[in-house]
Order: C-alpha cells, then structure tokens, then sequence
C-alpha cells in the first residue's frame, strides 16, 4: 500500500516530493520514492517505503535506477526497506552495491490474519480472552459504526499519544487519507461510544486483498468495556466484505519481551490469532558521506533548541 498512487499523494501534501519509476513499461512493477529536503542547502534524503515493488529479475535495474535518480536529484542518502520477509533475496542485492542495514522506519515485524473465513469461524479461531472481551464489548452496550468525524477521531489519537510519548498526525492528515483513499472506498473511519460517550477510534485502510491498521486513538473512559476489541471486529467483517482475504496489523514489536513498552499493545493485536511476519528491514546507501555528516550534525542542533512536539 506504501507504493500505491494515493499513499504517495498523501505523503506530497505532507512535506514529502513524490516521486515514480515505471519498470519496463509496467511490465516488471513500479517503484514509488519519498524525496525530502535536507537542512543542508541543496540535499535530499530519498525513501522507498515497502519498495521498490518489482519483479525479481529487474531488481539489479531498479538500483541502478534508483541511485542515478538520487544522485541526480541532489540525494545525500537513498533508502530501500522492500516489503520483503526474512528469507528473501534482497539483501543480497543490497550487500553487493554499498547498501548497508540502516535503521527501520516500518515495523519489522507484524501479524497478519486471515479474514476469509465465515465470520462465526473467524470469531473462534481468537484466542479466548479475546473472544471473551468482544462479547463483553457487545454485551455492555458498546456500538462501533463508520464515521466521517475526523476531528473526533484525531482528538481520540491526540489522547492516545500524549500518553505513549509518541507522535501522531492530526486532523488535516486524516481528513486527506479519508478524502484520497475514500474515493474507492480503500479507507474507513470507525468510532466506538457507549451511552453518548466517545471511546476509541481506528482508521483501516484497503489495498488489494489486504486490509491495513494504521492509525488508532482510545481515551481512558471506560476502557473495561473493550472497545477496542468491537472496532476491530467491525472492521474485519467490513472489509471482509469488501472482498479482503488479510487483517494486517501493521506492526509488533519484534522481541515482545514482557518489558517491552508495546507489549500488552502485542498481547492484543496476537489475541486474535493470525501469523506473525517478520521483515528484511530497511538498507541503505551514503551518496555523498560528507554532507551526511553535516546533515546529522545540523539534525543534533535543531533537536536542541526546538521544543517537544508533546509535552
């Protein structure tokens, strides 16, 4: 979904430069990359997230081309995280070209389940606590239905992130997946309330046959009535119905050691079964080594002295 026209769209209304290579006329996949400026004058930092989508045999083209494109571009860095498993060829196609292992943007490692299944078959195949939480969800009253309330939901993210120490987007963010992706019904918005209180939301995206959880909020308000659980439920029959086959959780940590700050968000996600996935990551090549270091250098001062996003 990352390599698809619309994502792409939504990243160049948010500071990104989107740019597209055509793979033997289509015939061998496309590539989609993220071009950003640098602080240094003149640079640019270049990503292809979940990328480049092409067949095998043109891989060692694609590099080609995309170093070319990079260099040409001003790029002081370009990186590659395909949306490879472990097992896979890339890194091998990386390792012979000064591509070294960087840091990951995407989740290394995920859960995907299988959604086509009879929705009372699907429900038996979670783990019971999970099986339990839901019928609470339904049995206290809990409603989760389709919204085009941005606002609210982004209020919901906020919450969730302010808790976590983490950074979301806002309101303008959402309102364009939705306005983009809602185009061909491939985004919905679910919102959960409980007596005229408003508990959780999630945002569910389509690409394919897969269905992707991306962006969620929940407030502290009667968290033991499970909303969550009932969203993404919701979710899961919809989509279903849309003709997916795959819920992709988008992301788990990848050591989920009971100390992990993600933990129970891992206990919850692996609650409704499915398989875990795990990632090549992300590899990436130094085009010009001495502007990098600039670069981070100006990236170390301007973290100084600008404020926290959330306090």
């Amino acid at each position: 979904m990352l390599q698809s026209w619309n994502w792409g769209e939504l990243q160049a209304r948010f500071g990104w430069s989107v740019e597209r290579l055509l793979v033997g006329d289509g015939r061998h996949g496309l590539c989609s990359l993220q071009r950003t400026a640098t602080l240094f004058p003149g640079g640019a930092v270049y990503y292809i997230p979940r990328g480049p989508a092409v067949a095998e045999a043109a891989r060692m083209q694609v590099l080609d081309a995309l170093e070319r494109r990079a260099r040409s571009g001003g790029g002081i860095i370009i990186r590659v995280e395909p949306n490879a498993r472990v097992g896979d060829e890339w890194p091998a196609f990386f390792e012979g070209r000064s591509f070294v292992q960087g840091k990951p943007v995407q989740p290394l490692a995920t859960q995907l389940l299988n959604i086509d299944l009879d929705p009372e078959a699907l429900k038996a195949s979670f783990k019971p606590k999970t099986r339990y939480n839901l019928n609470l969800a339904e049995r206290k009253g809990v409603s989760a239905t389709a919204s085009k309330d941005v606002a609210s939901f982004a209020r919901l993210a906020g919450e969730t992130a302010k808790r976590q120490g983490i950074h979301l987007p806002g309101t303008a963010y959402y309102q364009a997946a939705l306005d983009l992706f809602g185009r061909r019904d491939e985004v919905r918005l679910y919102l959960a309330q409980h007596e005229g209180d408003l508990l959780a939301g999630i945002m569910v995206f389509r690409f394919g046959k897969t269905a992707y959880y991306l962006f969620g909020g929940s407030t502290e308000r009667k968290r033991e009535l499970m909303p969550n659980y009932l969203l993404h439920w919701q979710a899961m029959l919809d989509f279903r119905a849309l003709g997916c086959d795959t819920y992709d959780w988008w992301g788990i940590p990848e050591e989920p050691a009971p100390d992990h700050p993600w933990f129970g968000l891992y206990r919850f996600k692996t609650g409704f079964g499915g398989e875990t996935v795990r990632y090549v990551g992300l590899y990436e090549h130094v085009l010009r080594p001495g502007r990098l270091r600039l670069e981070r250098r100006l990236q170390q001062l301007k973290t100084r002295i600008r404020p926290p996003i959330l306090r």
